[in-house]
């Protein structure tokens, strides 16, 4: 099987395609790594020298990537930073070139534009780029909470509302939503929460909340943890109770060893097998 990552890459650390690739590898896929920005380290350390990649030279390389007999038999294609709308026409276009050649391949936008932390840090023009033309195409989206509120203008505070904004994001295109990052009043105390919807219901799976100055990166893996499984023949629902515990299971040996980054090749064997299998519950 083959995947289409089409993300951030970074010299130092784990986040966008350094976070996402390897464990998709260590699934046993292939993974054709479409960097759309170089960045020295994830900027949350401060200026990290970016270039972004051009929307020409992106399409370059998806067109010389089309040449290859294998080009048709990728089969999903994996969104996540963009950081500015001209890039994302471009990974649009990747994604629908993949969708041409391969009608079955599933599309999964991980929208990443900001969270409750920093807000925003890509171009404000980007959100509403995704949330009217790039989501209408994806099958899957993996918003976290801040993002799933700015694209559904929700403010979500509870399940019930949690629950709604997905079915509103669920109406812009994409048939299953997963809301990383929920914190809500109406329980879930000490938890960190994901809430997954799609025709068949809902499901809601939690983790505990290992509190602040966590790693970077967790979303990309969570959405890559997430594919794997599923293009492996899981249930959404079983896929998101993996990629659950894979993600929890990294960031708490991040804690352990008071690592800055997500110790992925360290802790490799805990992306096959997590030692911690989280608590999950149908709620619709």
């Amino acid at each position: 099987m083959r995947v289409l990552s089409i993300q951030s890459q970074v010299i130092f650390g784990h986040v966008g395609n350094n976070a996402g690739v390897f464990p998709l590898q260590r699934q046993g896929l292939e993974v054709w790594a479409v960097p759309t920005g170089l960045l020295a380290f994830n900027p949350s350390y401060g200026p990290p020298a970016h270039r972004p990649t051009e929307p020409a030279e992106l399409d370059a390389w998806i067109a010389a990537l089309q040449t290859r007999p294998e080009w048709r038999q990728i089969d999903a294609v994996l969104l996540g930073w963009l950081g500015n709308p001209r890039t994302a026409e471009a990974a649009l276009r990747a994604a629908l070139a993949v969708k041409a050649a391969n009608p079955k391949a599933i599309f999964l936008c991980d929208p990443v534009m900001g969270d409750s932390d920093s807000g925003l840090y890509v171009q404000d023009s980007l959100p509403p780029f995704i949330r009217d033309h790039l989501l209408r195409h994806a099958d899957i989206a993996t918003p976290n909470g801040f993002e799933l509120e700015y694209l559904t203008g929700s403010k979500i505070e509870d399940l019930p509302a949690a629950l709604a904004a997905c079915d509103a994001l669920r109406a812009k295109g994409p048939q299953t939503v997963i809301a990383t990052t929920l914190k809500r009043r109406d329980g879930g105390r000490g938890m960190l929460e994901a809430l997954l919807v799609n025709r068949d219901g809902a499901w809601l799976c939690g983790v505990p909340d290992l509190g602040h100055g966590l790693p970077k990166g967790a979303g990309d893996l969570f959405a890559s943890l997430f594919l794997a499984r599923l293009l492996k023949g899981r249930t959404p629902k079983k896929a998101m109770l993996f990629a659950m515990a894979g993600t929890y299971a990294l960031l708490r040996d991040a804690l352990e060893h008071k690592a800055p980054e997500m110790r992925l090749e360290a802790s490799q064997d805990d992306l096959i097998a997590p030692p911690h299998l989280p608590d999950i519950e149908r709620v619709r």
